[in-house]
């Protein structure tokens, strides 16, 4: 199963607006712009949401989802279609946002920071399970950000 690093632009979708509309349990469907990876992502991976500092002041991991399909059509247009998972709920109130968190997105996002999919390497799909669990153990404050 693999993993796949999802990221949003802050200033097309706010993190708030995300609040609002994304919950555990729900089929969604997501257009993907620039795919950095040969591969496709097949129903069962995972999917992580995140936000990069650039463009905002909410960075961080938001959640995250099993995908459950991938189309691709002859005009090249992408839609992942997914189901967030828990602890998505409690994440999108309280991103994983901390200097673990920046280097893991650094280390997926490599040298193209811009773009919208990332295939996770395992080790790094391994970091971001675990800080995401180390996560849920405390509470972000101020310090954290």
């Amino acid at each position: 199963m693999a993993m796949w690093l999802y990221q949003m632009n802050q200033g097309q979708w706010s993190p708030n607006k995300y609040r609002l509309d994304i919950w555990e349990g729900e089929r969604w469907v997501w257009p993907v712009g620039k795919k950095l990876s040969t591969d496709i992502p097949t129903p069962g991976d995972r999917v992580v949401f995140f936000y990069a500092l650039a463009g905002g002041i909410e960075p961080g991991f938001y959640g995250w989802a099993i995908i459950l399909d991938w189309r691709e059509d002859e005009e090249d247009e992408r839609r992942m279609y997914f189901r967030p998972v828990a602890p998505s709920d409690h994440l999108k109130m309280y991103p994983w946002w901390d200097d673990a968190a920046a280097k893991i997105a650094n280390d997926v996002r490599g040298k193209v920071k811009m773009g919208t999919l990332w295939k996770v390497p395992d080790d790094l799909s391994t970091a971001i399970s675990d800080g995401v669990t180390s996560w849920l153990g405390h509470r972000p404050n101020e310090s954290n950000r």
